[in-house]
């Protein structure tokens, strides 16, 4: 028993000798500039960049290097610089013959990213080649079935406190993005299971800018799965690294993002989640836009290899204002392309218009309206259909329908309309500045569409957006009880924006219309509107209007407007201020911000008139000059008339009045032609004198006896 103590005390002693022995051996003579320089000289071969440690530990639990700084050749801001890097292992698997490294953990590591004005990275060298890396794939392999080696598995690989800088030199200006208080874990790191990972920081900006990124990547098959959370990241700072050349658009805004995505091969994408971006405001021109708010949630589809992105779901709203789109965008890389299909409940054009920056007017170079101005001292004719049997009637003046059915259509459900609308409309003149780099086609579907006052509903229509310039065709809706449809070509780039239309109306309440249109005036006016309009103009400016109108009222009645009220105290006939007219009928040229009213017929039981004349569309001043046709009983009342209503009435009761209207819209005049009641008065005093001659008896013939004695005194007076 003694000598078996004595042994196993030797035997102890002895290990115990031998660990002080490795311990000082270590302690004293693996210092850490003898360790430096072990590891400095491959890093470099590796690297092909200046590695330099301040120090360097190595122990039974692990390795540590301090102060570690990576170089490019001849620089002095280092690529990569490190408080510490620390890897711990598990002894007992040494003793097993595995490496199993429970712990590498990177302390404080700045990294600086930087892309050359030729868009080249300063770690370009380090990245893998797709054909390098699918040979060293395979010889990797064919190299793990001839030998084994020693088995790597890493437990845990962490950074702690990191601060990322990616400056972007070939970008003008140059753009900096920053990430702070960088930490990211890695766990299990294995080559042939999924590796599960969680990376986040801040981003250095106007927001908090806090981003996440956890998931699990699956070297053997290439699959990616994770989450993205961004929050309150500063779009400014961004957009340099995403947009290219237009990133220079958003000048403020934050960024909020929730998605979960999916990568195979890093690839094909699939991502779900949702979006949203504050406080955005775009630049265009010199000018800023509204704050922009955006909403969205989205499920998208991407394959990189064929530049194709699947717009699964994409549900937006912008200020408010919501949509749905689905669709695909095709060829990002060079000319973008989207076919789209939207629907929304509800679009107010005219507010989201107003968000957008202002861009600089441009002249217009053509001109839609072919008519020529009616002249205001063109004599009128009388209108036909209601008017008396006495009058003559050598016109045939269409109606509006007729004459919209043949610029137009008679079908505008048919093709063949839609064709034959769109070849009337010429292109939009005015040339945008810059033209936009997406070109879109889609469908578009409306339940409630609003422009400024204007409210239509069940809006369906093709758009077709190319080089900047937008185009609408067809264009169907519900308006104020009636349809509309046509087409619209405008250029959005263009202050206004200005565009070219064709446009028709079919049995539109005129009161509702009119209460959009000329809001005060809403209620003295009814009927049903059958109109076609042509033109161009820029955006709701009157005075750049250049257009012609077709118009057809059916079953108007007119009541309480001061063009209707002056008339009737012209005639002091209290029922005038209402009148009703069976068709009214127009052709209206307008052109820097007049309107010259052509062929103007009113037809009715009371009063018929028609005429011409101009009306000032931002003044309202009215220059008409009609013909009336009015019932007798109510000319009687007008003094210079009140003896001669009779004679110049014809047989149906109606007299015709030459009457001109002054003043505005508000305040009208009303004027009976001077130069006409002189020549009437004095065709009736003509007219008159000849009635009485012809009342006066004739004188009778002498009978012979009285003729005997006129000749005998005749002869005695002669002798």
């Amino acid at each position: 028993m003694p000598k078996i103590y004595k042994w196993l005390a030797a035997i102890v002693g002895s290990l115990l000798l031998l660990f002080l022995l490795l311990v000082l051996f270590v302690r004293f003579y693996l210092t850490g500039g003898l360790i430096a320089a072990w590891i400095e000289p491959p890093m470099e071969n590796y690297l092909h960049r200046d590695v330099t440690i301040a120090d360097a530990r190595i122990g039974f639990r692990g390795f540590r290097v301090d102060g570690l700084e990576i170089h490019q050749r001849g620089s002095n801001v280092p690529l990569l610089k490190g408080e510490t890097l620390e890897l711990r292992w598990k002894f007992k698997e040494l003793l097993k013959g595995n490496i199993v490294i429970h712990t590498l953990v990177f302390t404080k590591p700045e990294i600086a990213l930087i892309r050359d004005e030729d868009g080249k990275l300063n770690i370009a060298d380090l990245l893998p080649k797709p054909s390098d890396s699918t040979a060293a794939g395979n010889s990797s392999t064919d190299a793990g079935k001839e030998r084994a080696g020693l088995p790597l598995l890493i437990s845990l690989l962490s950074m702690e406190d990191g601060h990322l800088s990616f400056v972007d030199r070939s970008h003008k200006p140059q753009a900096t993005l920053e990430i702070r208080n960088l930490n990211s874990r890695i766990n299990d790191l294995s080559v042939s299971t999924p590796i599960p990972f969680q990376i986040e920081g801040q981003i250095v900006g106007m927001g908090k800018g806090t981003v996440v990124v956890n998931g699990t990547y699956n070297p053997a098959s290439e699959n990616l799965q994770g989450n993205v959370s961004l929050k309150e990241v500063d779009l400014a700072r961004i957009t340099p690294f995403i947009a290219g050349e237009h990133s220079n658009d958003i000048q403020e805004g934050n960024l909020t993002l929730e998605t979960s995505l999916s990568a195979e091969k890093f690839d094909n994408f699939v991502a779900q989640g949702s979006l949203n971006l504050d406080k955005l405001r775009i630049k265009g021109g010199e000018k800023l836009s509204e704050p922009l708010l955006v909403e969205a949630a989205f499920q998208l589809d991407a394959l990189l290899s064929k530049e194709t992105l699947k717009v699964n779901s994409l549900n937006l709203a912008l200020n408010g204002q919501m949509a749905e789109i689905q669709g695909t965008l095709t060829k990002w890389q060079q000319k973008p392309f989207l076919d789209f299909t939207l629907t929304s409940p509800e679009i107010k054009l005219d507010e989201l218009l107003a968000l957008l920056p202002k861009a600089q007017p441009t002249p217009k170079t053509t001109e839609v309206v072919t008519d020529q101005p009616a002249s205001v001292e063109d004599k009128p004719t009388i209108p036909k259909g209601d008017q008396p049997a006495s009058v003559e009637d050598n016109s045939s003046t269409p109606t509006v329908a007729e004459e919209a059915s043949s610029e137009v259509v008679s079908s505008p459900s048919s093709s063949e309309s839609e064709e034959q609308l769109a070849e009337q409309t010429p292109e939009t003149s005015p040339q945008s500045t810059q033209a936009f780099n997406l070109d879109a086609q889609g469908v578009i579907h409306l339940d409630w569409f609003h422009y400024n006052k204007l409210v239509a509903s069940n809006v369906d229509c093709k758009v077709n957006f190319q080089e900047g310039k937008m185009r609408v065709q067809p264009l169907t809706a519900s308006l104020y009880g009636g349809t509309l449809g046509g087409n619209i070509k405008t250029d959005p780039k263009t202050d206004g924006p200005t565009f070219n239309a064709a446009v028709y109306t079919e049995n539109i309440l005129l009161d509702e219309i009119v209460r959009a249109i000329w809001p005060e005036t809403g209620g003295h006016w009814s009927g049903n509107v059958n109109l076609f309009f042509k033109g161009n103009g820029s955006g709701s400016d009157l005075s750049a209007l250049d257009s012609r109108i077709d118009l057809n009222i059916n079953e108007a009645d007119f009541s309480e407007h001061p063009l209707i009220t002056k008339l009737a105290e012209l005639f002091q006939a209290e029922n005038l201020k209402q009148l009703r007219f069976s068709q009214v009928t127009a052709r209206v040229l307008t052109k820097e911000g007049t309107a010259t009213i052509k062929r103007l017929h009113l037809m009715g039981p009371i009063v018929q008139a028609e005429g011409s004349g101009t009306a000032g569309l931002l003044d309202k001043n009215l220059n008409l000059h009609l013909l009336l046709q009015i019932r007798a009983q109510y000319v009687g009342k007008i003094a210079p008339l009140r003896d001669i209503v009779t004679k110049i009435s014809d047989k149906h009761g109606f007299v015709q009045l030459p009457l001109t209207v002054q003043g505005t819209f508000d305040e009208p005049v009303y004027g009976l032609d001077k130069s006409w009641l002189e020549k009437t008065a004095k065709r009736v005093g003509i007219e008159q004198v000849k009635k009485v001659r012809k009342k006066q008896p004739p004188k009778q013939p002498l009978n012979e006896q009285k003729q005997k004695e006129l000749k005998e005194g005749l002869e005695k007076l002669v002798q």
